[in-house]
């Protein structure tokens, strides 16, 4: 699975980005908008990702990033989840 964190408006301290899951035969899919401060934006590669109990995490170090809303939170972690139990590999390209 592939999924792309894409800047969408810059803010005072931060990005406001949006969480979207790549997919070439169903079409992209909006996950999550959130936002993630200047010190913690990755760079712009492809990482394989992880879903704990704590969030999404990059190389065993959480991705630290505000929600819009809590539903939004609890249901792309969960799905996210899902996917991972599957075995299949998750993983996010930074733009």
């Amino acid at each position: 699975m592939l999924l792309t964190l894409i800047k969408t408006r810059k803010t005072r301290y931060g990005w406001q980005s949006q969480l979207i899951e790549t997919n070439h035969l169903t079409g992209d899919k909006l996950l999550a908008q959130v936002h993630l401060w200047f010190d913690d934006w990755p760079l712009p590669l492809i990482y394989p990702i992880h879903i704990t109990r704590s969030g999404i995490h990059i190389r065993d170090k959480p991705l630290r990033c505000t929600w819009k809303k809590a539903e939004d939170r609890r249901a792309t972690e969960g799905y996210l989840r899902r996917i991972q139990k599957s075995r299949e590999e998750i993983f996010l390209d930074v733009v």
